[in-house]
């Protein structure tokens, strides 16, 4: 279903919501209606973050690092121009003598070096608000007959776009403006930001039953009949599946991706994954076995997580890069996600054991032809284009020095994964920065780029033997490209299979504190699981991966004058990726300043051993339970902490006032904060306020 273009009364939608009022009408009849009733309720409430912080995002174009910042561009002449190039007898590459040999890159100068300052070219923004968000929910329960159930959940949300956003039409005058290529909705990359538009690369939205725009967001997490007879339940439609409680982790919970587009993971932690799971069509049925066994099952069209969109403010991939989601022309609109689970319970024992066959929702990422054809440009352009025309068109045997496969240096790049843009790469510097900063290794990621594409050989470039002959190589290009250049990447979606046990048990004990503590552990091995290859290559790293959890938790009555305490402890281990699926060899990546020439990776630090995550939470309910504090904290083992305490009011009358403070630190301690994950969030420190009226 397309959703670019929604019609006035559409928008409307959004007010008309909060106007509807609860009511419950009961019909005491005669057939397949009997004993029916109806329900009506819901809630409006207004969110806001300010930042704290005095950062803006890095992956944005306004909160970019380099944009303040003047660096020294050398420009070389490149190995395939080179008289003096000796291809390296081991490599066969050109100029590779085991490091800056003969005709290498930066062997030979050329007299068109400069100084690049980024913030002459994109304006940086200053956000006093990270988020700020009208949201309405109305459900309606038809209770149909003693055995069928309509229920219908639907959610609107108005984003009032407070910030001071970045505008790809400012960059118009360089460059001949943003191109985003074919394959990509345009609104994203040129033009202001869209808050909620989710579009693939064949134009529509893969999220069933929703509609969108700039700013506003309205679709059903809940469309569906159920079935509820003795020990039978059968759900049917638009629906979230929800196999896991625990705060941060997900061991069950993998039947749904998430939706990031709204706060990122930076809502209350204490809240289960619930506003965050993205619906899916499917079919569920649970059934009651025994006393002690239930059966769970479900089957449903794949619907992949979906990431904030470039310049929005918890965008987590830098926008240097333009990104095609292929989840319409890869045909994953039609593939199934499918599992079952089994849990039991025995007084103080329980087990649970579940598998999932379905494609990754995070997918993975690798360069992909830009399709852009927009030839080099300037002076030093000028050069190149001149001496790519000279080469021979049509030759029976392929020479890259002689020959070409391309009418000009645009249709060069448009089979590369490179195009001349504003607002991209601006330096080697800045490759390097963004490549650590994304878990990216910037020389392995150059030369995938140039050997995976004929585009990239053809107009010389060359792989690089190291860290210099990369730099030297980049700063060439872009200043080749009168400006910058944009990166061009592919999201794709890979099946895999998902085992989990899990075992739990509740403590007896005469100690107060000990009485009643449940204890969980649970094991998630996924079979076959597709990452991201730290070079973005095509080809995508597939490896088993296995995560151990344990979680500890219980209600405590620490004081007879006021409620319990929720307590929780949880500590999880994965040998392969991070908590959001980046694969742990991109881990320990650094700038630029910090390589030695002579280095042949952009990875200084490499990661061994695990990723390990602690977590920490309480609430505290206070007397009537008007007042509720709370706090949950996150830690990376690797240096990077979460901490967030809040407080909840209830004054009544269906109101609910709230304030979270997210702090985050990416830098406690370790070789780099590219070694974290929390480093990828450290712009965010940030207050939030909810404000609920309950209907």
């Amino acid at each position: 279903m397309k959703i670019c273009n929604l019609k006035a009364t559409h928008k409307a939608a959004l007010v008309l919501l909060s106007g509807v009022i609860t009511s419950t009408a009961t019909h005491a009849g005669d057939g397949w209606f009997e004993n029916s009733s109806v329900s009506i309720s819901g809630f409006i409430r207004a969110e806001v973050a300010g930042s704290n912080s005095g950062e803006e995002n890095p992956n944005n174009q306004g909160g970019n690092v380099f944009n303040d910042k003047t660096v020294q561009r050398d420009t070389f002449l490149p190995p395939a121009l080179n008289p003096l190039t000796v291809v390296n007898p081991v490599t066969g590459l050109l100029g590779l003598g085991g490091g800056g040999g003969v005709g290498a890159w930066g062997t030979t100068p050329l007299p068109f070096g400069n100084t690049v300052r980024r913030g002459d070219f994109v304006k940086s923004t200053d956000n006093d608000f990270n988020y700020a968000l009208v949201r309405t929910e109305i459900e309606l329960n038809f209770q149909l007959n003693y055995e069928w159930r309509f229920i219908a959940r639907l959610r609107g949300l108005f984003d009032p776009e407070v910030y001071d956003a970045f505008d790809a039409n400012d960059l118009s005058s360089f460059q001949n403006g943003r191109d985003a290529g074919p394959h990509t909705d345009a609104g994203l990359y040129e033009g202001k930001p869209s808050y909620f538009d989710y579009i693939d690369d064949t134009g529509k939205n893969p999220n069933s039953l929703e509609w969108t725009s700039n700013n506003y967001q309205l679709y059903f997490p809940t469309f569906l009949f159920e079935y509820a007879s003795g020990d039978l339940s059968i759900r049917a439609g638009n629906q979230q599946i929800a196999w896991g409680q625990a705060v941060f982790f997900r061991i069950f919970d993998v039947p749904n991706g998430l939706d990031l587009r709204r706060h990122s993971l930076l809502d209350r932690g204490l809240e289960e994954f619930s506003d965050k799971r993205v619906p899916m069509l499917s079919l569920r049925a649970t059934y009651q076995v025994t006393n002690n066994i239930l059966a769970d099952a479900y089957v449903g069209r794949f619907q992949p997580t979906v990431y904030g969109n470039p310049n929005t403010p918890y965008n987590i991939i830098p926008t240097q890069f333009t990104v095609r989601d292929t989840y319409g022309s890869g045909d994953y609109d039609e593939k199934l996600s499918g599992g079952f689970r089994l849990k039991g319970d025995y007084g103080q024992f329980g087990w649970q054991a579940s598998f999932v066959t379905k494609y990754g929702t995070e997918g993975t990422f690798a360069w992909t032809k830009s399709g852009v054809s927009k030839p080099l440009t300037g002076l030093l352009g000028d050069v190149v284009n001149t001496a790519y025309n000279a080469k021979l068109s049509n030759c029976a045997v392929y020479d890259p020095i002689l020959c070409r496969k391309f009418g000009d240096s645009g249709e060069a790049l448009a089979n590369s994964p490179f195009s001349v843009n504003p607002g991209g790469v601006y330096s080697a510097d800045e490759w390097f920065h963004y490549a650590a900063s994304a878990r990216l290794d910037a020389v392995a990621g150059l030369n995938s780029a140039i050997t995976e594409f004929d585009g990239s050989t053809d107009i010389y470039a060359s792989p690089a033997a190291n860290v210099g002959e990369a730099e030297a190589q980049l700063n060439t290009f872009f200043t080749a490209a009168g400006g910058s250049m944009s990166g061009h990447i592919e999201r794709r979606y890979h099946r895999e299979n998902i085992f989990a046990l899990g075992a739990s048990y509740v403590n007896e004990s005469e100690n107060n504190f000990l009485n009643q503590l449940i204890f969980n552990v649970e094991v998630q091995y996924a079979h076959n699981r597709g990452f991201t290859s730290p070079s973005l290559s095509q080809k995508e790293i597939r490896e088993d991966e296995y995560t151990v959890a344990l979680v500890v938790d219980k209600w405590h009555r620490f004081f007879d004058e006021i409620p319990g305490t929720y307590i929780v402890f949880q500590a999880l281990t994965k040998n392969k990726s991070d908590l959001v699926g980046r694969h742990l060899s991109g881990y320990g990546a650094v700038g630029r300043d910090e390589l030695e020439a002579g280095a042949t990776t952009g990875i200084k630090y490499n990661k061994t051993g695990n990723a390990n995550y602690m977590v920490f939470g309480f609430t505290q309910p206070l007397a009537n339970k008007i007042f509720e504090i709370e706090m949950v904290s996150l830690l990376d083992m690797d240096g990077g902490l979460l901490v967030q305490p809040g407080i909840r009011w209830n004054p009544g009358h269906g109101l609910t006032v709230e304030a979270f403070y997210s702090h985050i630190d990416g830098d406690m301690w370790g070789d780099t904060p590219n070694s974290n994950l929390l480093s990828s969030l450290d712009f965010a420190d940030e207050l939030s306020l909810r404000l609920t009226y309950q209907f």
